[in-house]
């Protein structure tokens, strides 16, 4: 009998989209541990150059997606989509951490409108900038909130719409995985 391994979607989503921005044939890797039970490392990506070999740990945290077809103009900030991740402990075994998130990528009239029904949104962090963030989250009366969110209407958007205390509706939206490549390949030729 062969042993199955099994590897959580958001974590295949994260891996899938991180082997199509970092291909096998510019010297990237991608590994999943076997032991389900190793802290803070879920992906990890590496890369060979010359005699060099770097490796960054990757957590994935996913949350469901909330579709809120209609905005109204009576909202002060409406999105077409929402997030809502559980607050955690920041492990020091990651170097970074993915916020993924899967939402339905029809129009109002039910088109694809990215060639297929679902797409990600992952939102990558450095280890520094999760620590930062996950100390920012605060409910409006100062207490550490227990989840964190983020809004869009378009993909490329991802703007805070729980956790900020102060309801700032900052904007993440450089946070997006294609735009911060550059981040992880700095990490990974140091």
């Amino acid at each position: 009998m062969e042993p199955i391994f099994s590897l959580p979607y958001s974590e295949f989503c994260v891996a899938q989209q991180l082997a199509r921005l970092l291909p096998a044939k510019k010297g990237y890797s991608l590994y999943a541990p076997l032991s389900r039970q190793q802290p803070g490392v879920d992906l990890l990506i590496a890369r060979r150059r010359n005699q060099t070999f770097r490796v960054a740990s990757i957590q994935v945290k996913s949350s469901r997606t909330y579709s809120n077809p209609k905005t109204t103009a009576r909202a002060k900030h409406s999105f077409r989509y929402g997030t809502w991740f559980n607050n955690f402990e920041c492990p020091s075994e990651a170097d970074f951490f993915c916020l993924v998130s899967l939402y339905p990528a029809v129009d109002a009239a039910q088109r694809r409108e990215l060639g297929t029904w679902w797409a990600p949104q992952i939102l990558l962090f450095s280890q520094t900038e999760m620590r930062r963030f996950l100390k920012s989250v605060r409910t409006v009366g100062g207490k550490k909130d227990g989840m964190f969110g983020f809004g869009f209407n378009q993909p490329d958007e991802a703007v805070q719409t729980r956790g900020d205390s102060k309801r700032r509706y900052r904007d993440f939206s450089e946070h997006l995985l294609s735009r911060r490549l550059a981040n992880l390949r700095s990490f990974l030729s140091s």
